[in-house]
């Protein structure tokens, strides 16, 4: 069984003034978590620090946020994505198969679109309060539908 650290307790840590593993007495704790020791060597207060014969601590891996260049690569692939998306709807479709855009027109997802600014695009979503969101050659533009 392991006992249980107090204050007063004594326990094995790094001395910074000694630069040895030494035997200290805790002064300060934070919860379970040892802050301060005195060395019984020197009589040095200084921060805990384990001591360096211990086996390593094993931390479990965080993810890291990403950097500049990592979202700016997944943004390329993304557009790209996009891109390959609306070129296999677009691509050798009749103009019949477009419908022209209105306000007033109620559009479906998957539905193509011909917009007399943006050209030919794909409807791939139907919002709330009346918008879609519609893949074109440029992108994706939010437009108003059902008005």
């Amino acid at each position: 069984m392991s006992k249980k650290t107090t204050a007063g307790s004594e326990v094995d840590s790094w001395c910074t003034k000694c630069k040895l593993d030494l035997g200290h007495r805790i002064i300060a704790m934070e919860g379970d978590v040892i802050k301060r020791v005195e060395c019984l060597t020197c009589k040095g207060h200084h921060n805990y620090r384990r001591p360096k014969s211990a086996e390593p601590l094993v931390r479990s891996r965080t993810r890291r946020a990403p950097t500049v260049a990592q979202k700016r690569a997944a943004e390329k692939a993304a557009l790209e994505a996009q891109q390959l998306r609306w070129e296999a709807a677009v691509a050798g479709t009749a103009a019949k198969d477009f419908t022209a855009y209105r306000i007033t027109e109620a559009f479906e997802p998957e539905q193509l679109v011909r917009h007399k600014k943006f050209g030919d695009g794909l409807v791939t979503d139907v919002l709330q309060d009346g918008k879609i969101r519609v893949l074109f050659g440029e992108g994706l533009k939010l437009l108003v539908h059902c008005r």
